[in-house]
């Protein structure tokens, strides 16, 4: 029985309205990453008649170009983030990948655009460790998946204002001024982050937790202090495989729409910008409110549940994905489309907070890191190469809906994995109970 004046179990107390201008900052510096990211699928069609690419090199531009150098930059941004001012490290990020984007509109040719997107690659890896250990130190355990959720809206934005904006300069200017505009907005949030967001205290905001002076130890100790803690390197490895079908799908929808169902660039661009991003952005914020509500009304963060949660929502991705590409009627097709595109983000918030939460203060940025290195890398690279590959090998305009209905089994092997982190993280819980 609570003594009167006693605050009620889910009583949160008041953060202040700074976190949230950080939230907000932070978000923005994402949107950038975001647009800057997505706007090399846009341009494959018109790149493509350009410089005379198959769509295996086309793969190459988009995943493996980006991927490979974001995941040989991933580690060091981790290593960065745990020990340096994050401030710093991002705005320094921001204006170098951004910069990169710009010149990427002076392309010559397939290997100076390969040039291009690697640097873009190599900045854009330090966005993702430094913008969420930041905000976990902002945001405790009750808000950590609902703040990581509107963070990510930045994803859906991104990819929002590359399509619809980028497809109206691509038709009136060409797609090298795509390019150009992708780039200038980062170039000018930086200065304002930079001045304005403060460093916080790194664990101000997490629970009691044990000493974590071996946290500090050397690369391969730290991994290995990471790989020990149960049902985290599931929520990775899914992760990994969930970015190569949803990635893989956004980035080449432009051109299946284009192919399979003669649709122009601009309204193209216009479907998606409102399946990823308009749909992507709502539903990626109410998955992270909605875990972190159910979590308060049960007690608090509870990791095994969250994993749950988050488990379902790739699995319904990967079956919407894969029946956009099967149904040819367009009215059925879109509105598959629109659903993938509403869960293609969802699972981001809980699964992040999950991830951030049990590595602790000073694993954070190395855990995102390694999450980022293998999404890149194999996810990001390998899943949009795939369906080019595919599409190559399979041929006319068919063969782009099988690349990416075989690269959504990968997402739905990710929910799969997600299940048994759950069950990993539920078992060490009842041992350690015991």
């Amino acid at each position: 029985m609570r003594a009167p004046g006693d605050a009620r179990p889910d009583a949160r107390p008041d953060i202040g309205r700074y976190p949230w201008y950080v939230l907000g900052i932070l978000t923005l510096a994402q949107t950038c990453h975001g647009i800057d990211r997505a706007v090399i699928g846009l341009v494959l069609a018109p790149v493509g008649r350009e410089f005379a690419l198959s769509d295996g090199q086309l793969g190459i531009l988009a995943g493996f170009a980006y991927g490979i150098f974001f995941a040989l930059a991933a580690l060091p941004f981790g290593i960065a983030v745990d020990s340096w001012n994050r401030r710093n490290l991002m705005a320094a990020a921001l204006t170098l990948w951004s910069g990169a984007t710009a010149l990427c509109g002076l392309a010559t040719g397939f290997w100076t655009l390969v040039i291009g997107r690697a640097a873009v690659g190599t900045a854009e890896a330090g966005g993702s460790p430094t913008g969420m250990s930041l905000l976990s130190d902002y945001f405790g355990e009750d808000r950590r998946a609902t703040a990581i959720g509107i963070w990510y809206l930045s994803s859906g934005i991104g990819l929002a204002i590359a399509f619809l904006v980028g497809g109206a300069i691509v038709q009136s200017a060409g797609w090298r001024w795509a390019f150009v505009a992708a780039g200038v907005p980062g170039l000018l949030l930086a200065p304002i982050l930079l001045l304005t967001v403060r460093e916080p205290r790194r664990g101000g905001l997490d629970g009691p937790a044990k000493p974590q002076h071996s946290e500090r130890g050397g690369l391969i100790q730290r991994i290995g202090l990471l790989a020990a803690r149960p049902g985290l390197l599931y929520c990775i490895g899914a992760i990994v495989l969930i970015a190569a079908g949803i990635y893989g799908m956004s980035t080449w929808l432009t051109t299946f729409l284009i192919r399979v169902h003669a649709m122009p660039i601009g309204r193209a661009g216009m479907i998606i910008a409102i399946a990823y991003g308009g749909l992507g952005s709502l539903g990626g914020f109410l998955a992270g409110w909605v875990i972190d509500a159910i979590n308060r009304r049960r007690g608090g963060f509870d990791p095994a549940r969250t994993a749950l949660f988050g488990a379902i929502i790739p699995l319904l991705t990967a079956i919407t994905g894969i029946g956009t590409m099967l149904v040819h009627d367009l009215q059925p097709m879109l509105v598959l489309l629109m659903a993938c595109g509403f869960l293609s983000a969802s699972y981001n918030g809980p699964i992040y907070a999950v991830i951030v939460t049990i590595a602790g203060p000073r694993l954070r940025g190395l855990a995102v890191s390694m999450v980022q290195l293998g999404a890149n890398l194999i996810g990001v690279g390998a899943g949009t190469y795939l369906i080019g590959a595919v599409s190559d090998y399979v041929g006319g305009n068919e063969g782009i809906a099988w690349g990416i209905g075989i690269a959504m089994l990968f997402t739905f092997a990710g929910g799969l994995m997600l299940l048994m982190a759950s069950r990993a993280i539920r078992r060490a819980a009842v041992q350690d109970v015991a």
